[in-house]
């Protein structure tokens, strides 16, 4: 079942302790909820559904309607949400939602997060006593701060889409991409387990922030592809280096399986029923059937529709020794077949230099 990202509360907000008198205080304006001060420690909260109710839901509660406020607060990062890390920095997204983090667990991970937004730190004590507005939905938000926090958004089922445009968001935020969307992380599996269903957008997300290790493991899933398929968008997201390395995975693929077939079955020695001559038309039949078979090829062709193909040969041979022999280069064909790499191989520093020899490094 799917939880809300938010739940909402009627909030009692007191004016500053340094504003206070015994008289009675003014009424706060929405404005007013984003300048320092305005967020005291006694800050009332009560679950409610109704904006503005005039029916409190304790009876000694003195508020009267223009003073009791609903905001929504996300479920994850509420006030008692992380005991072990007190909130003390609040932030509010583009829909309104509001997020209670520690600055202590932010910084512990990202010195510099939010510096550019801010303009300074986030430990600058001002970003205590204020609401700090953020112009990211809290969907997207969710997910950063899950980031931060090392913890999984999958509670909360964000969509595909909202997984990129969180990981597109972070360098933004002062985030590096490379050092939060790592193998054995809640964010990184999530990404991966798109994989077979949006294989291309996984692909030139990694491309695009140069996750190496995410394109590696999603590009067998890519062997599917018609490379004429790739928009200019999608080629231009991912970059001309992952373009390439996935050119070549394709290209590769069908040169090894062209080089695989190209040995014709072992001939044997020459017997009444089997001449010479007779033994080279089993090799002319399968140099017309591995022709075929490598022309209609794609790089995602199974073992099986291999065996199935050159198996086809085996029907006019009346020669035991030539079964024999053919049927030998067929299960070699196959296990050499299986040993071909699927996957994109990245050897940082050195393989964008060595293009003439890519195909042996990406193809086995």
């Amino acid at each position: 079942m799917k939880r809300p990202v938010t739940f909402n509360f009627s909030v009692a907000i007191f004016p500053p302790l340094s504003q206070q008198s015994n008289g009675p205080s003014p009424p706060l304006t929405p404005d007013m909820l984003y300048s320092a001060g305005s967020l005291d420690p006694r800050l009332s909260l009560s679950p409610t559904t109704s904006v503005g109710s005039s029916n409190p839901t304790n009876g000694s509660n003195p508020f009267t309607e223009e003073e009791v406020t609903t905001i929504s607060v996300s479920t994850a990062f509420h006030p008692n949400s992380h005991p072990n890390a007190s909130p003390d920095t609040i932030f509010t997204t583009s829909d309104s939602v509001w997020f209670y983090t520690s600055s202590t667990v932010i910084l512990s991970r990202t010195p510099r997060a939010f510096r550019t937004l801010l303009g300074v730190s986030l430990r600058d004590s001002r970003f205590r006593d204020v609401v700090i507005p953020i112009d990211i939905p809290s969907t997207e938000f969710n997910v950063i701060m899950h980031l931060l926090y090392g913890s999984s958004p999958a509670p909360h089922s964000p969509t595909f889409d909202t997984l990129l445009k969180a990981v597109d968001r972070l360098p933004l935020l002062d985030m590096n991409p490379q050092d939060y969307v790592l193998p054995n992380t809640p964010l990184y599996s999530l990404l991966l387990s798109y994989a077979p269903l949006h294989p291309l957008d996984v692909y030139s997300l990694a491309g695009h922030h140069d996750l190496y290790t995410l394109a590696s493991q999603c590009s067998p899933h890519l062997l599917a592809l018609s490379l004429s398929t790739i928009t200019d968008q999608q080629a231009e997201r991912m970059g001309a280096v992952y373009l390439k390395k996935l050119l070549l995975l394709h290209v590769g693929r069908i040169g090894h399986l062209r080089d695989i077939l190209l040995k014709v079955p072992d001939f044997h020695p020459e017997t009444k029923k089997c001449t010479f001559n007779d033994q080279k038309a089993v090799s002319r039949a399968w140099a017309l059937g591995s022709a075929s078979l490598v022309w209609d090829a794609r790089p995602d062709l199974s073992s099986h529709s291999i065996q199935t193909s050159l198996s086809q040969l085996m029907e006019p041979l009346l020669c035991d020794q030539c079964q024999m022999a053919l049927k030998n280069r067929i299960k070699d064909v196959v296990a050499r077949w299986t040993s071909v790499k699927v996957i994109v191989v990245f050897m940082k520093f050195w393989l964008d230099m060595r293009l003439p020899f890519a195909f042996d490094e990406l193809g086995g």
